[in-house]
């Protein structure tokens, strides 16, 4: 189909327009069907928890506790490993299709549907994992709060590891929406996207086109939606949310280079995953 981007934003306001939520269409959507549809998607998953298991000193029989779990795809990967994993996704489809792998492979772990912001665990995982950018969705005062009931799930040592949208990755989109689109087996996803400087917000929307001539929006709703807005934080920034959440910080990594040395000292550029971990008694963050 050969069409300009422009046009074929301008022809798709002609269809007809059908609202779905998170949990109706685009939780499974984008977590499990175009996801899994992203070429070398699932060697990245498996270089992803070869990481996570090294940066965080996963011992044998360890406790994982994966908030926005998705469809279970990094989680698998870690039961596979003998590591005890708990998910929490506040998308009940993405929940059971976990649950469903989970069974079909038989594989071991716990899946809940929930708000990472209301978690209540103390002192009971050995690393706490916030993966596919998941974290800056709530504003600042909650990312906080985030943090903090991070700190109070993990056992004394425990570490966490966030992987965040950075302000500089997203500065070219600054002033401007950027368009596009793809096709798909069954129509198009139209993509928006652009970056506000002022409050280092990150913001997107998504469309779907469908063969059958319907138009496929997010509805609007409180919360996750696929109408994105995603508060990108510097590792200076996340530094200080460390310090107030009692959180160590130990390092900023980059999501594009899992092969590289694992540093425990900072990285002088923000990247897009951070590690942190629960003092140990007798220790404070500094």
């Amino acid at each position: 189909m050969k069409l300009g981007t422009s046009n074929f934003f301008e022809r798709a306001k002609m269809l007809e327009v059908v609202e779905k939520t998170w949990n109706e269409f685009w939780a499974y959507y984008y977590r499990i069907e175009h996801r899994h549809n992203i070429p070398g998607i699932f060697d990245w998953d498996k270089n992803l928890v070869d990481f996570i298991e090294t940066v965080c000193e996963l011992k044998p029989s360890a406790r994982v506790l994966d908030l926005a779990c998705g469809g279970g795809d990094q989680a698998k990967l870690l039961s596979a490993k003998g590591y005890r994993v708990t998910g929490i996704d506040i998308a009940p489809c993405l929940v059971e299709f976990a649950k469903d792998i989970f069974a079909k492979e038989g594989l071991s772990g716990e899946f809940l549907v929930g708000d990472m912001r209301k978690i209540g665990y103390d002192s009971e995982f050995d690393a706490c994992t916030l993966l596919s950018g998941s974290f800056g969705f709530f504003g600042d005062a909650e990312d906080l709060e985030l943090l903090k009931s991070i700190r109070r799930s993990l056992v004394p040592g425990g570490y966490a590891f966030v992987m965040y949208l950075s302000p500089g990755a997203r500065s070219n989109l600054t002033g401007r929406k950027v368009r596009s689109w793809c096709e798909m087996k069954d129509g198009w996803d139209l993509f928006e996207n652009w970056f506000d400087e002022e409050t280092k917000m990150y913001r997107g929307r998504t469309f779907i086109i469908r063969r059958d001539g319907t138009m496929i929006v997010p509805k609007s709703q409180p919360g996750y939606h696929a109408d994105e807005s995603i508060r990108c934080y510097s590792v200076e920034e996340l530094k200080a949310m460390l310090n107030e959440s009692d959180l160590e910080y130990i390092g900023n990594y980059s999501s594009k280079d899992f092969s590289r040395p694992k540093s425990r000292g900072p990285s002088a550029s923000a990247s897009d995953i951070l590690l942190a971990r629960r003092p140990i008694a007798g220790t404070a963050c500094g």
